[in-house]
């Protein structure tokens, strides 16, 4: 519960250093750019902490994982590393 708490204030303090720059255009972009990072870190740790209840629940009830889960989370993971690949190039491409 102290993460995404801990997120949220980041997030405020990045978004009040935002406020004290010069441009307006600057301030906007600096928020939209504090907020998406502030969303993906929330994200991120909203998965990781799915995958450790998972991953914990697995452990009490003695769960070995089956072929068919060893695959889709194979899949997972390549599709994670596919978004993130887009998301690289599409960075790249609006000049950031």
């Amino acid at each position: 519960m102290s993460k995404p708490f801990a997120y949220a204030v980041l997030l405020a303090a990045t978004l009040a250093l935002a406020a004290c720059e010069k441009e307006p255009e600057s301030k906007l972009e600096s928020a939209k750019e504090s907020l998406s990072e502030g969303m993906e870190s929330v994200g991120d740790a909203g998965e990781k902490t799915g995958e450790a209840i998972e991953k914990k629940t697995d452990q009490l009830t003695g769960h070995k994982p089956t072929t068919g889960e060893k695959i889709q989370d194979a899949a997972d993971d390549a599709a994670d590393g596919l978004e993130a690949a887009g998301d690289e190039v599409k960075d790249t491409l609006e000049g950031k």
